[in-house]
């Protein structure tokens, strides 16, 4: 027999071992398993239906990730345009490996439909895993449900789990860590698993670095000491190895320091954490971060408000006590003076949902509770009962009432179709081999579509040198312009497309001006 060779008998006994095991384990979760094949089906549903319509292209965010996702496919580099380490590559690699296996880009109707796709089946692994972190963390079925719903099923999580946000996949992996932190096995193998998905993570989206004191806490609150000093080490090491190759990654570039004539690490984290123009105050109602929050509330207030509030008692709770204090140290965060992204609030609704679901759990005695003879605690205890009960149904009846009409505009609403109109009137009248100046929503579609010379993002006409250096008469370089008009704000930031806006008569409007294609007239 060959050496390593495992026998046939053994693998055969190994496999139904496994199969076994699985058997088991299903076995002993099958009240949860009926539940998540009745509450799932509802939520691949209602995020499912119309994803591509609503919410519209509202940001350009979007458009980047996926164009990154074809360089990535097509081109075999990192970005479209300069990487200049904004943020970790991992989130539009997950894109291009989905559109890879999926032929995304050239089935889906657009490029942000193929990223949104991914953004769907990783909501409902999103759901998964916040239903078995709750069940972890001590949630009855019941409630671990309600906290999926919560975190699903809001209008605010509608609107930003269905945009192709790097929030999104890193939120994913989030979840996956704290599931392996709070695993019952308490092995080695578990806490690699939680320091390797914190890594993914971090590789997704930076910031989520914040939760790791949490993770690490949580990690400690299910330890066993007889193992701990190898899953403390375990799992350091697979979050440093693996978040460390992005460091390695920009030294071996010769991008890890600031020099001349090209990017680097140390300057964007610098420009990330302290030279980037702040948003302003919350408590500032003419700042950019009240509107971003008003933003927020205006879509719904309940399951972020809810959670904040309950998260106050719970830090009294230890099984509780992580997710907690972690959700209001993302609040305080918006507090600060600092530079406040829209998206930041999708990294507070999985905690939210948990503390809101979380807080009435505990309210709610568990059965057997109360004891007959001891008449004074079987009052208290059913008091208890009465007041979730109406809790939960005031919740119910508010929430369906408030619910309902963001939900039916989000399965029904196209506010997408003026980006998409734009596109194809753009390819089917305009013939000639003028340069056109887009945003990056409709830049990938454009180069699949065969588009020639390639568009150009306007924000890199003024802010990359190297694309700058394309067009040596500046405005009067650009022959079409397709893209709504940017707030003042932005073109100052890029004077030349703001001239060529200047200089440019519209040809085609879309969605009441959302999007215009323009020709840009030189001067005689």
């Amino acid at each position: 027999m060959g050496c390593g060779r495992r026998p046939p008998a053994a693998l055969a006994g190994r496999l139904r071992s496994l199969g076994g095991r699985a058997a088991a384990a299903a076995h002993a979760r099958r009240h949860s398993l009926v539940l998540l094949a009745v509450l799932l089906p509802a939520v691949a549903v209602i995020h499912g239906v119309n994803f591509d319509g609503w919410p519209g292209r509202v940001t350009d965010d979007e458009g980047t990730y996926a164009a990154q996702a074809y360089s990535m496919q097509y081109w075999n580099r990192i970005a479209h345009y300069t990487y200049w380490y904004d943020h970790p590559f991992g989130g539009w690699l997950l894109i291009a490996i989905y559109t890879k296996l999926t032929d995304g880009f050239h089935r889906a109707a657009t490029a942000v439909t193929a990223a949104r796709e991914l953004m769907f089946l990783l909501h409902l692994v999103s759901c998964v895993l916040l239903y078995r972190l709750g069940r972890l963390l001590g949630l009855r079925r019941f409630f671990a449900g309600v906290a999926l719903l919560a975190f699903s099923l809001s209008p605010l999580g509608l609107w930003y789990q269905r945009m192709a946000f790097l929030d999104n996949i890193a939120v994913m992996w989030l979840l996956a860590a704290f599931v392996a932190a709070a695993s019952p096995r308490r092995s080695v193998a578990a806490a690699a698993l939680a320091g390797t998905f914190m890594a993914f993570s971090f590789w997704s989206k930076e910031t989520t670095l914040l939760f790791l004191p949490g993770l690490y806490v949580l990690l400690r609150q299910h330890r066993d000491g007889r193992n701990w000093r190898f899953v403390r080490r375990n799992f350091l090491g697979c979050l440093i190895g693996i978040c460390g190759i992005y460091i390695l990654y920009a030294a071996a570039k010769n991008e890890l320091f600031e020099g001349p004539g090209h990017v680097s690490l140390e300057w964007a984290v610098r420009w990330q954490l302290f030279d980037r123009a702040p948003s302003g105050s919350v408590l500032d109602t003419n700042s950019d971060t009240y509107h971003v929050v008003r933003s927020w509330l205006d879509l719904d207030p309940y399951v972020a408000l809810a959670g904040i509030a309950a998260a106050v008692p719970l830090l009294a709770l230890r099984r509780l006590r992580v997710v907690a204090a972690l959700l209001l140290v993302q609040f305080a965060f918006i507090f600060r003076n600092g530079y406040l992204p829209n998206p930041y609030v999708t990294a507070m609704l999985p905690f939210a949902a948990l503390c809101a679901a979380g807080l009435l759990d505990v309210a709610l005695p568990r059965a057997g509770a109360h004891t007959v003879s001891n008449w004074p605690l079987a009052v208290w205890t059913w008091t208890r009962r009465a007041v979730v009960a109406l809790a939960l149904s005031a919740a119910v009846t508010a929430l369906a009432w408030e619910w309902t009409p963001t939900i039916h505009t989000a399965l029904t609403s196209d506010a997408s179709a003026p980006s998409r109109d734009a596109t194809r009137w753009f390819l089917a009248h305009i013939h000639d081999h003028g340069i056109v100046v887009t945003d990056d929503i409709a830049w990938t579609d454009l180069v699949i579509a065969g588009r020639r010379p390639l568009p150009v993002w306007f924000y890199k006409v003024d802010l990359d040198p190297a694309v700058r250096a394309q067009f040596p008469r500046g405005w009067r370089d650009i022959n079409y312009l397709m893209m709504g008009k940017p707030p003042d704000s932005v073109l100052t930031e890029v004077p030349l497309v703001a001239e060529a806006l200047r200089h440019s008569v519209v040809l085609k409007s879309f969605g009441n001006g959302e999007i215009e294609i323009r020709r840009v007239l030189p001067p005689r």
